[in-house]
């Protein structure tokens, strides 16, 4: 399971938990047309009944 967040000045825009890894980075895909300046994506994977920081994605400045 992986929890997608999509976050800008570290206020939550949008938040989803997916189950299927292919499905994960499809919806990554759709969220980086979404990045601009002070926004990035943060992945986490559910591991053990953790969630563990899996990715994290952003525009370089």
């Amino acid at each position: 399971m992986y929890r997608v967040t999509l976050l800008e000045k570290e206020v939550i825009l949008s938040l989803k938990e997916l189950k299927n890894y292919e499905n994960t980075f499809a919806y990554i895909e759709s969220l980086i047309k979404q990045l601009g300046k002070n926004r990035k994506i943060i992945v986490h994977e559910k591991r053990n009944d953790k969630w563990e920081k899996f990715g994290e994605w952003k525009l370089e400045q």
